[in-house]
């Protein structure tokens, strides 16, 4: 049954806000095995591609597996899923796999190997000819590390970013993530919630809350000016304007037994890492406030900023992913994940900037060695 004509454009402005054309791409792929630009012509806004795709998925009367996958991506958004009730109401029953990775190649998505649509594509160019070699179980085991590491923010048992520990009793994260309850006084309403992730049978383990200690905000720096708005660079950000948040626990959750061992911390390095144009970058984050996702992007890193206070890659974050820990191939930390220009970058605070900053100030003990 087609979207009601009065329907189209409200339904395709709210999915325009939370969708890139690359995302919008990989939902095409998963549901009907072509990519989002042989539905929709290409060089449109944002808003104007999603509309036209509400429009042609409705024609072609698969607006009910298209929005499932689309709600499935976006669980927590409530304006969408109101919208979708109305257009296909169908879609809010479809049972759709969540994927717990998000796999690019230079900004682009690659196919789902596991697509259930049999006249979808297989997996294509995901690794580049010159990408290293990994040791497998090593790779793993530093992933579960991390995962243990990364937590999900709620202020006032809302949901407001991510973050991760680099002490055994501090977490980073971005000032801007809790600069507004710093500012209304309900920072101590504080929560990390680690552990947050879903599980193999589809359910969700609700994880471990640990609250902050009184002092909770012990140190941070703001965003740049121009940040907050459409122009980033215009001025650029200083080396003082790193926006982190480090934020003390009243328990020292990187000393609580995990798997069989410590959760731990990471550990904010005091000199730059190298990386170069093209290489990979892995993000752990809580999208939306799903439970922990990873991303990655073989090809994903642009570069540098004019002044190097800033790094500029490919790979996906949604709105909740703001203070993610951004990683190279091997699982070093490099970046602080904190913004995202629409259709052009993602970016990123390189990460020894903040380490040297927190390092030769008062609150360098609580950083792990």
């Amino acid at each position: 049954m087609a979207i009601a004509a009065r329907l189209i454009e409200p339904l395709g402005i709210a999915i325009g806000r939370v969708f890139r054309p690359p995302e919008l791409d990989l939902v095409m792929l998963r549901t009907t095995g072509d990519g989002l630009f042989q539905w929709v012509p290409r060089g449109l806004s944002d808003r104007q591609t999603a509309i036209d795709l509400v429009q042609v998925v409705s024609e072609a009367d698969l607006e009910t597996i298209v929005l499932a996958d689309i709600l499935a991506r976006r669980p927590g958004n409530a304006a969408l899923r109101a919208l979708v009730a109305q257009a296909a109401p169908g879609a809010l029953a479809a049972q759709v796999e969540e994927m717990p990775l998000s796999a690019q190649h230079g900004g682009e998505p690659i196919p789902d190997p596991n697509l259930s649509n049999a006249f979808a594509p297989g997996l294509q160019r995901n690794v580049r000819p010159h990408l290293a070699k990994l040791d497998l179980m090593v790779w793993v085991e530093r992933l579960m590390q991390v995962k243990n590491r990364v937590c999900r923010i709620e202020i006032s048992g809302r949901a407001t970013g991510t973050g991760f520990l680099v002490g055994p009793e501090a977490v980073l994260t971005n000032w801007h993530v809790v600069e507004k309850a710093h500012a209304a006084g309900t920072l101590g309403t504080s929560k990390c919630r680690f552990d947050y992730v879903r599980l193999p049978d589809g359910t969700r383990r609700p994880g471990v809350e640990v609250g902050l200690h009184a002092d909770g905000l012990v140190d941070w720096a703001p965003y740049g000016a121009a940040e907050a708005t459409d122009h980033p660079d215009d001025p650029p950000p200083t080396q003082d304007e790193l926006d982190y948040a480090l934020l003390r626990l009243a328990d020292a959750a990187g000393e609580h037994p995990v798997d069989g061992g410590r959760r731990g911390w990471l550990t904010l390095a005091a000199t730059p890492f190298p990386l170069a144009a093209d290489d990979p970058l892995l993000i752990v984050q809580h999208p939306d406030g799903a439970p922990m996702k990873l991303a990655m992007d073989t090809q994903a890193v642009i570069g540098l900023n004019a002044n190097g206070t800033r790094v500029r890659y490919r790979t996906n974050t949604e709105p909740g992913s703001s203070g993610s820990p951004c990683f190279s191939m091997e699982w070093d930390l490099v970046a602080l994940h904190h913004y995202g220009e629409v259709a052009r970058f993602n970016q990123g605070v390189p990460i020894d900037l903040i380490g040297r900053r927190i390092r030769t100030g008062r609150n360098a003990a609580l950083l792990g060695p």
